[in-house]
Order: structure tokens, then C-alpha cells, then sequence
């Protein structure tokens, strides 16, 4: 029953925001004025902004079994340097895994909200 109501609320979601979209093109986005400073700082920590309604969902189900090991097992260091992100711009991850017989698993969601 869960799936079902996950399935309807998506296609609401969807329903809701390719509607308010009506088809406007990228043209139409960039042709937009420019908000000043002033402006944004009005709109930090969403002040101003109506009600949002969002839904992620993730699973990840990694399994590790019948591993196994014998004798010295040697690993390497794990090392990030003082300056590895100087130039970083956007979104970074990072995953670092000393062990053995492991399993990582990630996952970034990014959401973006723009209000015309």
C-alpha cells in the first residue's frame, strides 16, 4: 500500500510542476532580470518563499557475505591533502574506505527551486 501512495504522490508532484512550468524555455529563464543583492539576501533561509512540498527517496541494499580472509592483510593509508579542495566550486564527495570487505554506498540528492 505504501508503493501505491509513493506512486500517486509522484505523479501529483509531477502533474503539479510540469503545469506550473506551462512550457517556458530556457529563453525565457535567462531573458529574466538579474536579482540584486538586496533581493537575495531577502530570500536567504527561504523567507518569502511559498510552501514547497518535496519527496526523495533513496534505497540502497548492499549485501557482504561469505568473505573471507587469511594471513596479514595490508591496507593503505587514507590521506586527503591540505589543499584538495582549494579550487573546488559546486558539490563534492568524498568516500574513503580503509578496510577490507566493504561495501560504500552513496548517494547526493540536489534539489533546486525556482520561483518565477
Amino acid at each position: 500500500m505504501t508503493n501505491i501512495i509513493r506512486g500517486i504522490l509522484r505523479v501529483t508532484c509531477l502533474t503539479v510542476v510540469t503545469g506550473l512550468a506551462g512550457g517556458a524555455t530556457a529563453e525565457e529563464w535567462m531573458n529574466l532580470p538579474t536579482m540584486s543583492a538586496e533581493q537575495l539576501e531577502s530570500a536567504s533561509g527561504r523567507q518569502g518563499i511559498p510552501f514547497q512540498w518535496q519527496l526523495n527517496e533513496n534505497q540502497q541494499n548492499a549485501v557482504v557475505t561469505g568473505n573471507t580472509m587469511s594471513g596479514p592483510s595490508a591496507t593503505g593509508d587514507n590521506l586527503i591533502s591540505d589543499h584538495a579542495f582549494g579550487n573546488m566550486s559546486g558539490i563534492a564527495t568524498v568516500i574513503q574506505n580503509t578496510g577490507n570487505q566493504v561495501v560504500i554506498q552513496d548517494s547526493t540528492q540536489v534539489n533546486i527551486l525556482i520561483n518565477r
